[in-house]
């Protein structure tokens, strides 16, 4: 991997090729879909960028003979100064920024019913399980939750769910109404006001869709929901996603196994977060080669 830098003069979106002039020759790079879709607005003819390019193995076409594997910077020129549109230096010390000034903060993890293993066209995912840990602005717990939830719809358990869950179908029989579940949540984002920390997207997403299927208003856009997921990802510069308990290794915490149990998941994303925010301050140090 070498690193490279040039003014853009032109771009293939169609197959994801920057064009770079570098001195007195046009360099062709190609860039993953992932990576070109994020930073899109940034790459502009004349604009400049600074990247890590590897030569690419058995490259399909002679253009794609090198990858932009990570992106460092990106600048535009006018009259007066250099514009910097992107850098990572940047993005670290504004999400330094960010975790720092969280003050409540929520971990939270769902567990959803899943689909059977035959096709099931009316089949609804539904929240089953909710664990959270609430802690105040110097880390010191609040509460700690944890409850069954009967599922509206599908009221008996599928096999693959039973199977991947650390729960059995009595433990959802006794369980709350999503309802109960849900009017307990709103008064805890009004009472405290905390930072929603999930991983990953699904949780929200859960919240909503399970309360649609329960004829009950979408969780607040005013909530804040915090993907530690999607962070961990810009800031280690990731093109995949990082499993919660490779996440929850990364940072010390021995475990070689997740019973997907939702306190148990929200503990691990609280370490996780902590962790992180160590990192962030520079206070650890974390290695992410086996990541990359």
């Amino acid at each position: 991997m070498k690193k490279t830098y040039g003014k853009i003069v032109k771009i293939d979106a169609n197959k994801r090729i920057i064009y770079l002039r570098r001195r007195n020759r046009i360099i062709e790079l190609y860039m993953q879909r992932a990576m070109f879709n994020q930073f899109i607005k940034y790459l502009i003819v004349n604009h400049y960028i600074v990247a890590y390019v590897k030569e690419r193995e058995n490259p399909a076409k002679p253009y794609q003979k090198y990858t932009i594997s990570d992106l460092i910077k990106i600048t535009k020129n006018t009259r007066r100064k250099t514009v910097t549109l992107f850098s990572h230096d940047r993005l670290s010390s504004q999400t330094k920024q960010f975790i720092n000034t969280l003050k409540n903060k929520l971990f939270l993890d769902l567990e959803m019913s899943m689909h059977p293993y035959h096709f099931q066209k009316d089949f609804v995912q539904e929240i089953i399980q909710a664990g959270y840990v609430l802690v105040d602005e110097n880390d010191q717990v609040i509460q700690k939750y944890m409850a069954f939830i009967k599922p509206a719809r599908h009221k008996k358990l599928t096999k693959r769910t039973l199977k991947f869950l650390d729960l059995s179908q009595d433990d959802v029989d006794k369980g709350i109404e999503f309802e109960t579940f849900y009017n307990h949540f709103i008064q805890l984002l009004n009472d405290y006001q905390p930072a929603v920390i999930v991983w990953g997207k699904n949780d929200h997403l859960a919240l909503n869709e399970t309360a649609e299927v329960n004829d009950l208003p979408a969780v607040s856009e005013t909530t804040r929901f915090v993907n530690l997921l999607n962070l961990h990802k810009n800031i280690f510069r990731l093109k995949n996603d990082l499993g919660l308990l490779k996440a929850y290794n990364l940072y010390g915490h021995e475990s070689d196994d997740q019973r997907h149990d939702a306190l148990e998941d929200a503990q691990m994303t609280m370490k996780i977060f902590n962790g992180f925010k160590q990192y962030l301050n520079e206070k650890i140090t974390v290695d992410v080669s086996e990541l990359m």
